[in-house]
């Protein structure tokens, strides 16, 4: 049985503090250890018939909350670097996990036309990958599907990222309930970076340890909400018989906080609507408007699925004589997907802006072990 733990790392948030004019301390957190006798369990859990019928988890719909007039983030940003692949590790297109069903979407793929705008007029631009396998290369390669069972509900998918070298990134949502304190986290985590249509080209990654925010864990489900992020400490796993980290194979994006808007971002992740879930999918846009709570919009045609996927700052690889301009750092994540509208005319997304509730939670996950961050 998995135990249900609360832990305070009070002692890890000294330095995080004196960054923020109002620091969230450790009790703003909420963690949960998987401690099975063999915490690996999760990929034993998941046979190909349950990973083929996990099912997308819903996209949140946004039930509060005004939109605002928009007004740029107070405060010192705080942010990390993302990191390369570090060992060479060639992707392994025969490690098949399941085989996707057959549809008649698919017998139609070049058939694709990319959205542009909804009725809310937020402007985006929607598109597979080109080509497709750039999943395996960096800093797409980080990206990858979350499958993970909802108790006495059944099996489900989001999506996530590498944030640091054992550490996960992915909403809140795709965690825990949003109440029920303990009883409301979710269970059988399975990261698989890079997924495509069925296969784990970089394996298939269980996790030791969750936390997320108590904005999210006590906020009833209700969205948008000051701090639906999460993130999962992930077990290592062997590489021709050497044990690596997650981050050391896939690499790892960066961060920044409060700074979605103004901005602009790449949305990635895995949204069942588009291409069944089975593809990796983007979408560029940039920031439309707030909404109390601490949240705010970009136009996006992603919804269910896609929960938990990196929005992303400067994503891409530099060019010979690029520089920095005002707004530096390559590869950082700056948002998290966490709601949008159930209709699909208005065609938009929202995240909570990471704040220093995302700073304190990756302090605690890197205070965790050496060599998580």
């Amino acid at each position: 049985m998995i135990s249900k733990v609360i832990r305070t790392y009070a002692s890890s948030f000294v330095a995080i503090a004196s960054l923020f004019p109002s620091a969230v301390v450790a009790s703003d957190l909420i963690f949960h250890d998987n401690d099975s006798v063999t915490p690996n369990n999760s990929r034993s859990y998941w046979t190909p018939r349950r990973l083929q019928n996990a099912k997308p988890l819903p996209m949140p719909k946004p039930t509060r909350g005004v939109t605002t007039q928009a007004t740029p983030a107070v405060g010192t940003p705080v942010s990390g670097r993302g990191q390369p692949p570090t060992v060479n590790i060639k992707p392994d297109f025969n490690n098949r996990l399941f085989q996707p069903p057959q549809t008649n979407f698919q017998a139609n793929e070049q058939e694709v036309q990319p959205n542009n705008v909804g009725s809310v007029g937020a402007f985006f631009t929607s598109s597979r990958l080109i080509p497709l396998s750039a999943d395996v290369v960096y800093p797409y390669r980080p990206v990858g599907k979350l499958f993970f069972t909802i108790p006495n509900e059944g099996d489900f998918v989001c999506s996530g990222a590498v944030l640091k070298p054992r550490i996960v990134l992915t909403a809140g949502h795709c965690v825990h309930s949003g109440s029920g304190g303990q009883s409301g986290f979710f269970t059988n985590f399975l990261f698989v970076p890079a997924y495509r249509d069925g296969i784990a080209p970089f394996q298939a990654w269980s996790w030791s340890h969750v936390v997320t925010t108590n904005a999210w864990s006590q906020g009833g489900g209700v969205v948008p909400n000051a701090a639906d992020y999460a993130m999962i400490e992930i077990i290592d796993l062997p590489f021709n018989g050497v044990s690596r980290r997650i981050g050391q194979v896939t690499g790892f994006l960066g961060f920044r906080t409060l700074s979605l808007f103004p901005n602009h971002a790449t949305l990635l992740g895995y949204p069942s609507n588009l291409d069944n879930g089975h593809k990796m999918h983007q979408v560029t846009a940039q920031s439309f408007r707030t909404r109390n709570p601490n949240s705010v919009e970009y136009g996006s045609d992603m919804r269910g699925g896609s929960s938990g996927g990196p929005w992303i700052q400067n994503f891409g690889v530099a060019a010979v004589g690029q520089n920095d301009g005002r707004n530096p750092g390559f590869n950082q994540i700056i948002g998290v997907t966490s709601y949008g509208p159930v209709a699909t005319d208005p065609l938009y997304q929202g995240s909570s802006i990471p704040d220093s509730r995302f700073v304190n939670m990756l302090n605690a996950m890197c205070q965790r072990q050496p060599g998580n961050c």
